[in-house]
């Protein structure tokens, strides 16, 4: 996936390496404030706080840390050494958008296969509150990203996927009612080759409107019921006289 490289941040906001810790978990967070906000205060050397990944409305994935270092993110410093943090743009008048959780869970599946990690809410999807008290990470809905990331191909937005079903329904639905079409139309050729007045009336198995016998038979099978003698040579008006 596409990841925008924004930084480095001030050295005073995060620490090269991680002491010989590995990455066992990730820390969910929300900015509670616009994108440029969490940035600006990612950018302060005085805030001393900082997050890898910041996820945007938009769909866009920033990043401000090396995973290889330490972001100060989760206000317990060993929890820093362990996880992999990411802030989600999002706040209490501004819930998570659909290209948000479609970016965050891809970008949550790369980080799993980096590390061999399985994403289960609780375990290695950790709320920022439940290190520190407080209220971030709000109303992100960390078991849709979970969901969404440990899907099959998460190419796709649900909206695609909507999509997609639809038309695999469809066809799914078609493929035999044309096969069956095919084989009322044949059948109909066929018995008029021999019988070339039989009743053929019933419904068609499309439309369950009358079988039209006559129009559904073609050309080139009223053709096999059409004497040799009596057929016109290709290509020109037939030269019999009556």
């Amino acid at each position: 996936m596409a990841i925008e490289w924004i930084g480095p941040i001030p050295s005073s906001n995060y620490d090269v390496g991680r002491g010989d810790e590995r990455i066992t978990f990730i820390v969910e967070h929300w900015t509670d404030a616009q994108i440029d906000s969490a940035i600006a205060r990612f950018m302060n050397p005085n805030s001393r706080v900082s997050a890898h990944y910041i996820v945007a409305q938009d769909g866009r994935v920033l990043q401000l840390v090396n995973e290889d270092d330490t972001a100060f993110h989760a206000g317990d410093y060993t929890a820093n050494q362990r996880s992999i943090g990411i802030e989600h743009e999002a706040s209490g008048v501004m819930p998570p958008s659909d290209a948000l959780y479609e970016s965050s869970a891809r970008l949550h599946a790369e980080i799993a296969a980096r590390y061999g990690l399985t994403l289960s809410p609780g375990e290695t999807l950790i709320p920022h509150s439940a290190i520190v008290p407080t209220q971030c990470p709000g109303l992100l809905d960390i078991a849709r990203i979970a969901r969404q990331a440990t899907e099959e191909d998460d190419m796709f937005t649900e909206e695609d996927r909507r999509k997609l079903n639809r038309v695999y329904d469809h066809l799914e639905a078609y493929e035999p009612m044309t096969w069956v079409s095919r084989l009322q139309h044949w059948l109909a050729i066929a018995i008029r080759s021999v019988f070339p007045n039989a009743d053929l009336s019933g419904p068609d198995v499309v439309t369950g409107e009358p079988f039209r016998a006559d129009a559904k038979v073609s050309a080139s099978a009223r053709a096999q019921t059409t004497p040799v003698s009596e057929r016109a040579p290709t290509g020109r008006a037939s030269t019999r006289v009556g």
